[in-house]
């Protein structure tokens, strides 16, 4: 299997991972650090030198001492994405900010003849926010062992392997090769979050596809793969669930003739006071809305069944009828109801 095959596999990933609802958590935040990441929360060298650095070599002196490179134009007048930061021990802090700046200059540099003036050019930046020269030299070390790890991904051939597996395979093929490269410490930090949270989905997908299970065994699994979910993860898929069960548990009352004094005990169960006091105003707003729509469906009944009109008198009297009842901001939403009423007619 070649380039394109892994990259269909780790398409597949994603989508597995937006189907399973684990994409959210991932966003910008890692699941976890490893102790020297764990310690940049107080890094001197970030807090002066933001993640995103103003290039420094667009239209200072500099950039007649430095090399030009082939993609230079698209980056004039950008900002630096990624960062090189450090830990209060002077530790280079090994994370997905040091792999998007490497990722950065990398873009510049379309083949290995520009590499020496991409490495000018990362060293210009460094230099210019104040990293020391022995984590300059770390970074340059590690960008090597990125480059013939982004190489060595380009022409990987995998085993073929039947079926479904194809995609666990392909996981653990890139698993090994970043950690052959780059070493263990190094891919954990570029890799490591992205990685369990393809784990995480991949299993919730076995789980999912296991035809062998009942659903109780199912919702069993499922419950022990979310424990590996960092706290915040596993606490906000507990607020979201607790939410549809209410939703659900206020529509069954209401369908069954509750009384709103029933409805309101059960959000002050599950939400309090504060949350049940927000959705209670929502409620009245609801109702406000469902009646003057009510309003203006009778009145608009009247135009529509008044005799002598020609088509574009009618289609004006609509409107004025709108403009009288609605705000701006609501007009569109009242059109949208309109229109989805001449469709099912």
């Amino acid at each position: 299997m070649s380039k394109r095959y892994i990259v269909v596999c780790f398409g597949v990933l994603l989508f597995v991972v937006s189907c399973t609802g684990l994409f959210y958590w991932y966003a910008d935040t890692e699941l976890s650090e490893t102790p020297r990441a764990a310690s940049a929360a107080q890094n001197p060298f970030s807090a002066r030198h933001p993640q995103n650095s103003v290039s420094p070599f667009n239209s200072s002196d500099q950039a007649l001492a430095l090399p030009a490179l082939p993609r230079d134009e698209r980056v004039a007048d950008i900002q630096i994405d990624g960062a090189v930061r450090v830990d209060m021990n002077g530790n280079l802090v090994l994370d997905r900010h040091l792999r998007r700046f490497m990722d950065f200059f990398i873009g510049l540099a379309p083949g290995p003849e520009h590499e020496p003036a991409m490495k000018l050019r990362m060293q210009a930046v460094m230099e210019k926010n104040g990293v020391p020269s022995a984590v300059q030299a770390e970074v340059l070390g590690i960008l090597d062992q990125y480059l013939a790890y982004r190489e060595a991904s380009e022409q990987i051939e995998l085993q073929s392997v039947s079926g479904s597996e194809d995609i666990y395979a392909a996981f653990d093929a890139v698993h090994r090769m970043r950690r052959k490269y780059l070493g263990s410490d190094v891919a954990e930090g570029f890799y490591g979050a992205e990685e369990r949270r393809l784990r995480l989905a991949l299993d919730r997908q076995r789980v999912m596809a296991d035809e062998n299970l009942s659903a109780n065994e199912k919702k069993r699994a499922l419950a022990q793969i979310d424990q590996q979910l960092p706290e915040h993860v596993r606490k906000s898929k507990e607020t979201s669930r607790t939410v549809v069960s209410t939703v659900q548990r206020v529509q069954q009352l209401r369908q069954s003739g509750a009384s709103e004094v029933e409805v309101r005990a059960l959000r002050l169960q599950r939400y309090g006071a504060e949350a049940t006091a927000r959705l209670e105003g929502l409620d009245m707003k609801r109702q406000q809305w469902q009646k003057r729509v009510a309003d203006y469906q009778r009145r608009k009944q009247v135009v529509m069944q008044s005799e002598g009109l020609a088509p574009q008198d009618r289609s004006e009297a609509l409107q004025l009828l709108r403009e009288s009842m609605f705000e701006e901001h609501e007009l569109r939403r009242i059109r949208a109801l309109d229109k989805m009423a001449e469709t099912s007619g």
